[in-house]
């Protein structure tokens, strides 16, 4: 049971905040298990403690446990987790007469127990956002002493690994691909289906039958365009609405310094960065409104007013998202960048060119 797993790390919050969250969740897992009465109500308790009990091991870091904003939240939960105790402990050998007259007051305390438990899980999120910024931030600290001093070979690989990891994994939380993988996928990158601001995009097919879109730098690249396609990634990857082409991962061909792009201009080696999203089947609104005409079979766009109108206020509303929720401009509206999936519902696409608000 993952329950075992969590509780092992239950020592180091119970020292800072003062509880034993792993004997008190332990205790109430077993007593559920055995209620005799509101057997579903005291499962779905345990089931809730048990998401505590998972989430344990991102409380480890006792550097991040000192700071007040993290232990405040905290503050409580072994009370909480007693009671829950409690709760679950009277629904054993209480005779059914006693459960039916206290039917009320139970199914109240249950929920009590409950909403304060969901309040505590609600507080887990930050706490890893809190942990995952502040390696970021000892990371970017590393790398500028490393690169004043002049990295050996192997302190740079190490650096390599754990720079593209944390960047990659914990804050974009994209998926991730080998080269060899995308080399596949297109075919050697047979299918070129467009260009972007800085790189081509071919199409791919993935293991499980779904269709990509693969954006790369050219051979010819600059400086300038792998900062920006950097750059996309670094905004595409947080970006979540329907009327924008979703980015499933990327593939970093690890070099030297790597991943230095986000807080230097100039870096000694390239790496070699692909994005891979999710492919559009109907293509771009350019290729609708002039593209070769058929009259055998006319595009939707062209038939229709209700779709044109559509297709307009879905670019609108990204747009309003990314004004108002994402603080981005985006700096290169065009047909091209507009494209149409299989439902065809507007989607906006290449990021390349995009700034923050405070950089306009």
């Amino acid at each position: 049971m993952a329950l075992w797993g969590g509780l092992g790390q239950a020592a180091t919050v119970a020292q800072l905040v003062g509880a034993d969250v792993g004997g008190l969740i332990s205790n109430i897992i077993q007593a559920a298990a055995t209620a005799r009465q509101n057997k579903k109500e005291c499962e779905q308790l345990a089931r809730r403690v048990l998401m505590i009990a998972d989430l344990l091991p991102h409380l480890q870091d006792p550097e991040v446990m000192r700071r007040p904003e993290v232990r405040r939240p905290l503050t409580g939960i072994d009370d909480t987790l007693r009671e829950a105790h409690e709760l679950v402990t009277s629904c054993q050998g209480k005779s059914a007469a006693y459960q039916f007259v206290m039917a009320g007051r139970l199914a109240d305390r249950f929920r009590d127990v409950q909403s304060r438990i969901d309040s505590y899980l609600l507080v887990f999120p930050f706490i890893s956002h809190i942990d995952i910024t502040r390696r970021l931030d000892r990371i970017y600290n590393i790398l500028l002493s490393n690169d004043t001093a002049g990295p050996s070979s192997s302190a740079g690989s190490q650096l390599d690994v754990l720079v593209s990891q944390e960047v990659l994994v914990h804050r974009h939380g994209v998926g991730k691909f080998t080269l060899k993988e995308l080399v596949v996928a297109t075919n050697n990158f047979a299918q070129e289906i467009g260009r972007g601001s800085f790189g081509r995009v071919h199409k791919g097919v993935l293991p499980d039958g779904r269709e990509v879109a693969v954006k790369s730098l050219g051979k010819a690249s600059s400086q300038h365009g792998w900062q920006g396609l950097l750059r996309e990634l670094d905004v595409v990857s947080c970006l979540r609405h329907k009327h924008i082409v979703h980015l499933v991962g990327c593939c970093v061909v690890r070099q030297k310094k790597s991943l230095l792009s986000f807080w230097r201009k100039n870096v000694e080696k390239q790496e070699e960065l692909l994005l891979v999203y999710e492919y559009m089947k109907n293509g771009s609104l350019h290729d609708h409104l002039h593209g070769p005409s058929s009259s055998s079979s006319p595009s939707p766009v062209m038939a229709s007013w209700k779709m044109r109108i559509e297709i307009l206020l879905g670019v609108s509303r990204a747009i309003e998202y990314l004004h108002d929720y994402a603080g981005v401009i985006h700096r290169d509206i065009k047909l091209s960048n507009i494209l149409v999936d299989s439902s065809w519902v507007p989607r906006l696409t290449d990021f390349g060119v995009v700034v923050n608000w405070d950089e306009a």
